[in-house]
């Protein structure tokens, strides 16, 4: 049972979706409801290398992450999105650094949020702060098709 990626072409996110059946039928965007999206080539499955520490389709080991730690959790998205491929892009970029210098999580949010960053209704469309040009971002979580 596989992991595909969609595109919703709405809110320029990238979604993975778990599929059971191979006759499913492309979900619908679990953001807005949009039911048209795009399977597009996983970032997963096109940029490993076979000494990559997440290669062989396994997922990473966060078993002994601490979950209150936001100097961890920063260096974990940090270490996996480089070992992704991933450009977190210099806005998101600069707010894991000043995590990883141990500033207030809390206030590293409404920072964001302030600069138009945060997760508003308006995410990654046309007056947001990711604009489709920027390209697509990833959503975190995993959804059943």
């Amino acid at each position: 049972m596989p992991i595909y990626e969609y595109l919703c072409s709405r809110c320029n996110l990238i979604f993975q979706f778990f599929v059971r059946s191979s006759g499913a039928p492309a979900p619908s965007c679990p953001k807005c409801g949009y039911g048209e999206l795009e399977r597009v080539m996983s970032a997963f499955s096109t940029s490993r290398s076979s000494s990559a520490p997440f290669s062989g389709g396994s997922e990473p080991d966060l078993s002994g992450l601490d979950e209150s730690d936001p100097r961890a959790m920063a260096r974990t998205i940090r270490n996996m999105a480089l070992e992704m491929g991933e450009d977190l892009g210099p806005e998101l970029d600069e707010a894991i650094s000043r995590l990883e210098a141990g500033e207030d999580p809390e206030q590293v949010e409404r920072d964001m949020e302030d600069a138009g960053l945060g997760d508003d209704e308006d995410e990654g469309g046309s007056g947001g702060a990711f604009p489709p040009a920027a390209g697509p971002r990833r959503d975190p979580g995993l959804y059943d098709a």
